[in-house]
């Protein structure tokens, strides 16, 4: 057991272990249930929304579920009872699970995994009248995280007589994380000119302008949160949507926290509940919406800290244990803003497009490749575009293609050895008709965390060693300095201090000597 004081620290420290996709097949047919939906008479297309509901551990696995919801537009094959358009499109819903797994290896212990899940593929067809086959593609992007700690002697306390060498080194210290709910509301109208609301067939989400600071002890959190709404006019009309901006905000307190440090910041939307409701004329022209947004935020320190790096005594016998670790550093982290932008062709050449009527994304990392200095990114935005023909009937297309966009983006300092987490999330896309085609704009903002491993010797215990006196070999000793020496070395080794081969030998710096040079070093004599 030590006799000595010693002052301990610990670090905290996140890794990236390793990241990944799993592919996840979808298949399933679906029918028609509620008589309120017309037949079928073909099927436009379909959207889907998926959601990860639940992580769990599971020995050598890690069970992902989840739920999906589709839509899918089709054509009925009613006829209109009056003479004036008669929109034949319709969109039902489906709900649907998932679950798969993730294989953890045999080393990968006590770790954390962040599951994202995209959309890579889907497909609608028609069977029969009342039935409808999805078959896709959901991309599971997941990494796999080790949240570690290591306990090293920062100094020794209580002693004078032992004697100490400090180094600093640099860590991140994870100083604080919150978990964030933010309530949002929107109260979206119809204006006159549009039909009124039969029915909603989207509610479609995106947080955007997300923005987060750091005060002493405080952190503020801000976002936009983007409302799309798609409805079906009454009695048939037109398919009509309405558009919002909402402003969210939340102010926490986590002590110890700065300006000057790093900050990383999830927020995703759940629990969207939305009614119809009347307006002051009796028409249902009004839909309140509520929603959650959910998060976490982490605030990381940038330090030096000071590391005991040797001990001894001139008078008493002392023994250090001394210990090896690996870990993980952040870097640096960095935010970049690209614009993919596509001009997408319609399917039937003879179309013509009066009016984009719904226009949603989603974008996706395809390949990341790190390099000294920089990161260069390829993806893709899924883009879904329900429009309006051109005709004298009520009909609409959908399409859905991939816009792509390809970034670099510079991190000073990074190494190609580094890991980085890359993740790309839509700020505003926009459509327009070019002839008979629709031009598509996004821009998608790029987000980077990047860590280094760093290999460190460190000092675990310092315990007292035998009673046996240090007694010095002479009275005095003349020394010549070999390359290699340090005062450090030749104080420790001839059991005096540092500072009385300073005095003795009026050095004004301790790193100022060199091999050849003579030292008068202490022994039994009084000075």
């Amino acid at each position: 057991m030590s006799d000595i004081d010693v002052i301990r620290e610990t670090i905290n420290y996140e890794e990236l272990l390793r990241e990944g996709e799993t592919n996840h097949v979808l298949k399933g047919e679906h029918l028609i249930r509620d008589s309120q939906y017309p037949d079928i008479k073909d099927v436009l297309g379909a959207d889907v929304k998926a959601t990860i509901t639940s992580k769990e551990v599971l020995g050598d696995k890690i069970m992902v579920e989840g739920k999906i919801e589709y839509i899918v537009f089709y054509v009925s094959k009613e006829e209109p009872v009056e003479d004036s358009p008669y929109n034949k499109v319709h969109a039902v819903i489906f709900n649907d699970k998932f679950a798969n797994y993730i294989e953890l290896n045999n080393d990968e212990h006590n770790i954390v995994c962040n599951v994202e899940c995209d959309i890579e593929h889907i497909e609608a067809d028609l069977l029969n009248e009342r039935k409808v086959g999805i078959s896709g593609i959901l991309i599971l992007r997941w990494g796999i995280y080790k949240n570690g700690e290591f306990e090293y002697v920062k100094d020794i306390d209580g002693t004078e007589d032992i004697q100490v060498q400090r180094e600093e080194e640099p860590i991140n210290k994870l100083k604080g994380e919150k978990d964030l709910d933010l309530m949002g509301k929107s109260r979206l109208k119809a204006s006159i000119d549009k039909s009124e609301i039969d029915e909603v067939l989207k509610c479609d989400m995106n947080l955007h302008k997300k923005e987060i600071k750091v005060v002493d002890g405080k952190v503020y959190v801000g976002c936009y949160c983007r409302i799309m709404l798609l409805y079906k006019g009454r009695n048939n009309r037109e398919l009509e949507s309405l558009v919002d901006d909402v402003y969210l905000s939340k102010e926490e307190e986590i002590p110890g926290i700065s300006g000057e440090m790093l900050t990383d910041m999830d927020l995703k939307v759940y629990d969207q509940q939305y009614s119809v409701n009347l307006d002051d004329v009796g028409e249902n022209r009004v839909v309140e919406i509520e929603f959650i947004v959910k998060g976490k935020v982490k605030i990381y320190s940038k330090e030096r800290v000071e590391i005991l790096k040797d001990a001894y005594s001139p008078t008493m016998n002392i023994d250090l244990e001394s210990g090896k670790t690996e870990f993980a550093l952040i870097h640096d982290m960095a935010n970049s803003e690209v614009t993919a932008k596509e001009t997408l062709e319609l399917k039937n050449r003879e179309d013509r497009v009066e009016e984009v009527i719904f226009v949603t994304g989603r974008p996706m990392i395809k390949e990341k490749v790190v390099e000294d200095e920089r990161v260069r990114l390829e993806g893709v935005v899924k883009t879904y575009v329900l429009y309006k023909l051109a005709s004298e009937e009520l009909d609409y297309g959908i399409l859905v293609d991939n816009v792509p966009f390809s970034t670099v983006v510079d991190v000073k300092g990074l190494r190609k050895n580094m890991k980085v987490v890359a993740k790309a999330s839509l700020e505003n896309i926009d459509a327009s008709i070019e002839g008979n085609a629709i031009s598509i704009r996004a821009n998608v903002n790029i987000s980077l965390k990047a860590y280094y491993r760093v290999n460190k010797d460190y000092i675990k215990e310092v315990i007292k060693g035998n009673n046996e006196v240090k007694e010095k070999q002479a009275s005095i000793i003349i020394y010549i300095v070999a390359d290699g020496d340090t005062l450090w070395k030749l104080a420790k080794r001839y059991n005096t201090t540092v500072s009385e081969l300073e005095r003795l030998n009026e050095i004004e710096d301790v790193n100022n000597i060199k091999a050849g040079d003579r030292l008068i070093i202490p022994g039994r004599a009084t000075f």
